[in-house]
C-alpha cells in the first residue's frame, strides 16, 4: 500500500515538472514577448493646447534691422550706405485672434549720418572737412498692432504692423577727418556727449512682412536738435529698411 502511494506522488511530481516546462516554453515564444509594453504615453498630454509658438498665444524672438536714411532735410547729408541705421532687439507677440495681435519691442539702434561738405553748411559748424559725421546710440521701445492675412498654421505668415515708439539717445558723437599738413595722412577727431542733439525721440511707421523677412518704414516726429538749437536745419526724418527675425 505504501509503495502505491509513493508511485502516485512520483507521477504527480513528473506531471508538475512537465506542465511548468510547457508554460515556460510558451512564454518564451516571440508572439508572447510581442505583447510587452514598449512605450507608455498619456494621451491627454497630446491634446493640451500649446500657448507658445509663431502662431500661438505668445511668441518671442530677436531680430536685426538695417535701414537707409531718406527724405528731405535742411542739413546736407550724403545719402547711401554712409547714412544708415542699424537695429537689434527682441519682440514679444501676444495674439488675440487669427487676424489680430500686439507686439512689444525693446532694443538698441545706432544711427550714422554722413554730412555733406559743401560751402554754406552750418551744422554743426561752417568748417569744411575731408569727412564729417554724426553718430547716435539709442535705446528704444516700440509697440505695434499686427494684422495677419491668410491661413498659415503654426507660422508667422503674412502681416502688416502699425508702429509707434520712442527712444532715449544714450550716446552721441561728432567725428571729423582732416588733412593737417604735408607728410601727415589725416587726423581724426571725435567729440562725444553733444549738447545740441535731443535726448528723447518719438517715431511711427509700418512693417510689411512674410515670416522672418519684413520691409520697414519709420518716421521721426520729434526734432533732432535740442530746444536751444531749434533754428538749425533738420536732419533726415525717414528710415527705409529691411528686418530679419531670428526664429
Amino acid at each position: 500500500m505504501a509503495s502505491y502511494f509513493q508511485r502516485k506522488a512520483v507521477a504527480s511530481r513528473h506531471q508538475m515538472v512537465m506542465l511548468t516546462g510547457l508554460l515556460l516554453a510558451l512564454l518564451a515564444r516571440p508572439e508572447v514577448r510581442a505583447q510587452q509594453v514598449l512605450v507608455q504615453a498619456n494621451v491627454a498630454d497630446d491634446t493640451i493646447k500649446t500657448t507658445f509658438g509663431p502662431n500661438r498665444r505668445y511668441f518671442a524672438h530677436g531680430y536685426f534691422g538695417y535701414g537707409l536714411l531718406a527724405g528731405g532735410a535742411g542739413t546736407p547729408v550724403r545719402y547711401g550706405l554712409g547714412s544708415a541705421e542699424l537695429r537689434a532687439g527682441g519682440r514679444l507677440k501676444v495674439r488675440f485672434s487669427q487676424s489680430l495681435a500686439l507686439n512689444f519691442d525693446l532694443g538698441y539702434a545706432y544711427q550714422h549720418l554722413d554730412l555733406d561738405q559743401t560751402p554754406g553748411k552750418t551744422v554743426p559748424t561752417p568748417t569744411l572737412h575731408r569727412r564729417e559725421s554724426l553718430g547716435l546710440h539709442q535705446v528704444y521701445a516700440e509697440t505695434s498692432l499686427r494684422f495677419n492675412a491668410g491661413r498659415r498654421g503654426n507660422s508667422v505668415g503674412r502681416y502688416l504692423d502699425l508702429l509707434a515708439g520712442g527712444g532715449w539717445v544714450a550716446g552721441t558723437s561728432h567725428t571729423t577727418e582732416d588733412e593737417p599738413g604735408p607728410g601727415i595722412g589725416s587726423v581724426e577727431t571725435t567729440e562725444r556727449g553733444l549738447p545740441y542733439l535731443r535726448r528723447w525721440t518719438g517715431t511711427a511707421g509700418a512693417r510689411l512682412g512674410i515670416d522672418r523677412y519684413a520691409f520697414v518704414v519709420r518716421r521721426r516726429f520729434t526734432p533732432a536738435f535740442a530746444p536751444a538749437y531749434a533754428a538749425w536745419p533738420e536732419l533726415p526724418r525717414w528710415v527705409l529698411g529691411l528686418e530679419i527675425g531670428l526664429f
